[in-house]
């Protein structure tokens, strides 16, 4: 009835914590792991600025597509994406820092009133001989700052289960009923805020998903559709080509060779394989080319402009057990998602 260990209760590092010591980064990488350590809601958010930017001057010169069908489709294309890149962006605005602390406010709150009660209830088990409960209770009082904020809820539940079937025993060891109510109410505060925001977590995990696959597709159909496009109508429209070649920064005189048009992208998700949390601030390497990038504090990572080819990419943090590295083949304009679960060193060691 009262087990000496609970699922998820698993010691883990604060998801936002910028500080994981024990992280293999040489130091003639460390120039590379600052360039490459901005999150990827800024790099989104600057790209959907500069797609509006394009799609405003392509509205300006309609008249410039007027018949040419694939054009059109690849204007319109384009101008959906990117009206969809801005509804997702409204869904993941908000820091994944904001919710770990909503979690840990209502956790800190509900674990300095499970203490007194677990002392409590280690009293009453002693005094009504039962041996099971105490140990249980015991256990808990040791586990209860260190478990994750699941566990929390877990333990919560199950001391309000003992406290419940042995009221009269609390009251007259000066447990009152309000403090019980007190507890009961702090236990579905944090059950509430853990349903709702794993409900957010799992809804930006599908948005940013879907933000890095229309952001790719994007840049395709300007690289291979549009750029070519406006090139065509430079004599008859120079007006737009002039404000389009400027927005997107191509050098007039220059042709892309292939390779530099056969580009791809992958990108991925580092979470706690016991919790589901994310996790951020994981390195992420590529060997071939050499490449160091940090997740984000959703633990997503994207890795850019990359030549079509095969890759093994590989996952490393602090208090987990090193993956073995992933081998993944991406076709020009594909976007191949790599995720790692990784396994807490603790969790390890006990299997």
């Amino acid at each position: 009835m009262y087990p000496l260990s609970l699922p998820g209760n698993t010691v883990t590092s604060p998801p936002y914590s910028k500080n994981h010591p024990g992280l293999a980064i040489t130091p003639e990488h460390q120039a590379l792991y600052s360039l490459k350590s901005h999150t990827t809601m800024k790099r989104l958010v600057s790209l959907r600025n500069k797609f509006i930017t394009i799609q405003m001057i392509m509205n300006e010169y309609q008249d410039a597509f007027e018949g040419v069908t694939n054009a059109m489709a690849s204007r319109d294309k384009f101008i959906s994406n990117t009206e969809r890149i801005s509804e997702l962006l409204s869904l993941v605005d908000r820091p994944y820092t904001e919710i770990y602390h909503e979690r840990k406010d209502a956790s800190d709150r509900l674990v300095s009133a499970l203490d007194d009660a677990i002392g409590i209830a280690i009293s009453v088990a002693a005094k009504i001989d039962n041996a099971v409960a105490a140990r249980a209770m015991q256990n808990y009082r040791l586990r209860i700052k260190a478990v994750s904020f699941n566990g929390i809820s877990e333990i919560s539940l199950r001391v309000i289960d003992f406290i419940t079937a042995n009221a009269e025993e609390f009251q007259s060891s000066g447990f009152s009923a309000e403090q019980l109510s007190v507890l009961q109410e702090l236990s579905g505060i944090l059950r509430d805020i853990l349903q709702s925001t794993s409900f957010e977590l799992s809804t930006r995990k599908t948005a940013k998903t879907e933000l890095s696959t229309l952001a790719s597709e994007n840049r395709m159909i300007l690289k291979v559709d549009l750029d070519n496009f406006v090139k065509s109508r430079r004599k008859a429209f120079p007006a737009l080509y002039n404000a389009y070649m400027t927005e997107r920064s191509i050098k007039r005189h220059r042709r892309k060779s292939p390779a530099e048009t056969a580009l791809c992208e992958i990108s991925g998700t580092v979470t706690d394989s016991a919790t589901g949390q994310p996790l951020a601030n994981a390195v992420i390497n590529l060997l071939t080319p050499e490449t160091i990038i940090i997740t984000d504090e959703d633990g997503v990572y994207v890795i850019e402009e990359l030549a079509a080819g095969t890759y093994t990419v590989s996952c490393h943090l602090a208090g987990y057990e090193v993956p073995a590295g992933i081998t993944v083949t991406a076709a020009a304009g594909e976007s191949p998602v790599v995720d790692f679960a990784l396994v807490p060193a603790q969790q390890q060691a006990a299997a």
